[in-house]
């Protein structure tokens, strides 16, 4: 059950203080504040946790291998860092910029499937379709009988990633609505460049009203949720779903829930499903807080929610695109220090902020009728606000 991992976990704390001190200091000392920034997203780690790597032959020295040729969207575990603090890693706000210990691997705060999860959106696992092709890197193709995720083929999705990248550049990535002039992705290439950007709480393309941008993220955190609490069911058909934008973009498939989330692993997954399904849903609320994927008003419009009790956060005004992004100008503000900046006495970032409020959702185990109204408010457009764009600081010149 949801609430009790995490009420077992945060009574086991006191007796893991000790332990955990001593990889704080082992974090200090190695430097970890000094972390670079990701490509579309807040960083994530090459592995997410001694449970995931066991589930590859591939050793941690040639994922890092790989992550490197990347640049900086596979480096740090800025994402990871979020969860844990969230979830009870302890830490205080004044200290966060400082203090990086809540970013070092196989905390407990945060169960290992929910940190699965954090991962997912921009490691998802997919098959490669007979017309999406293959790809071959240092001569090695993609295995295209197997499961495709970076920590089993990093050579296949380093090469499927950076043939996306350039292609986006003339074609627009999709998956059900292939039309004359765009061109078939997989589930990762739809994500970081495609059609499926709002994983990332990002609009597919330029001059998209943020209130249709901000229904679809809606959508997809309303799906995710209901996975999370288990209101959909692992083995329900998403064509089947009453969600107009499941409908839109995976309507077309055969994929059941657990496919989505878990192919390949259903074996050793599917008893965890809700702790991944919840995991997506704090990456995309995470991203959103994120400069170059949503411009938010400077300051919060105060006041509490309407429907609810929880401080009104800051207002989008704009999603953004990244397809004519500079790479380099959108890592920037997806670095730690971008994410601790804001960081003062008894004030969290806003990407912890909000993940408090789910994590204690989650905790209690609430449905999506009682999590919406927070959701809403979460992604509440600004008076002035402008259709999707790169954003002037972080357009490719």
């Amino acid at each position: 059950m949801q609430g009790t991992d995490h009420t077992k976990i945060r009574h086991r704390q006191s007796s893991l203080q000790l332990a955990f001190n001593g990889v704080r200091a082992l974090a200090l000392g190695a430097g970890i504040l000094t972390l670079c920034s990701a490509a579309a997203a807040f960083q994530i780690a090459p592995m997410g946790s001694a449970f995931e790597s066991k589930l590859t032959n591939e050793t941690e020295d040639s994922l890092a291998t790989v992550a490197g040729r990347l640049g900086v969207l596979i480096k740090g575990r800025v994402h990871e860092e979020i969860t844990q603090i969230a979830m009870g890693c302890p830490v205080e706000p004044a200290g966060l910029a400082q203090d990086p210990v809540c970013s070092a691997r196989d905390l407990p705060f945060a169960t290992p499937y929910v940190i699965y999860g954090v991962r997912w959106n921009d490691l998802p696992p997919f098959k490669l379709a007979p017309e999406e092709g293959n790809c071959t890197y240092l001569g090695k193709s993609c295995k295209v009988s197997e499961t495709i995720r970076f920590s089993t083929q990093p050579l296949c999705w380093y090469c499927l990633f950076k043939d996306a990248e350039k292609k986006a550049q003339t074609k627009p990535i999709v998956g059900c609505r292939k039309v004359a002039g765009t061109q078939r992705g997989n589930l990762m290439t739809r994500s970081h460049f495609g059609d499926l950007q709002f994983l990332h709480a990002m609009a597919s393309e330029e001059g998209v009203h943020p209130g249709a941008t901000r229904a679809k993220v809606l959508d997809w955190l309303e799906f995710a949720w209901k996975v999370a609490s288990r209101e959909i069911k692992p083995d329900t058909f998403l064509r089947d779903l009453d969600n107009p934008t499941l409908q839109e973009h995976f309507g077309c498939t055969q994929w059941r829930v657990s496919d989505l989330y878990i192919l390949g692993r259903q074996d050793k997954l599917l008893p965890y499903l809700h702790h991944v399904a919840f995991g997506s849903v704090l990456h995309t609320v995470q991203d959103s807080f994120a400069a170059a994927h949503a411009t938010r008003e400077a300051s919060p419009p105060g006041g509490t929610c309407q429907d609810a009790a929880w401080p009104r956060p800051r207002r989008i005004v704009e999603f953004h695109t990244y397809g004519a992004q500079d790479g380099h100008l959108h890592d920037d503000q997806d670095s730690r220090e971008a994410m601790t900046h804001v960081s003062v006495a008894e004030k969290w970032p806003d990407a912890v902020e909000a993940t408090r409020m789910l994590s204690q959702l989650y905790d209690d185990r609430a449905l999506w009728a009682e999590v919406q109204p927070y959701m809403q408010c979460l992604f509440e457009i600004a008076d002035e606000r402008h259709n999707s764009s790169p954003g002037e600081p972080f357009r490719r010149r």
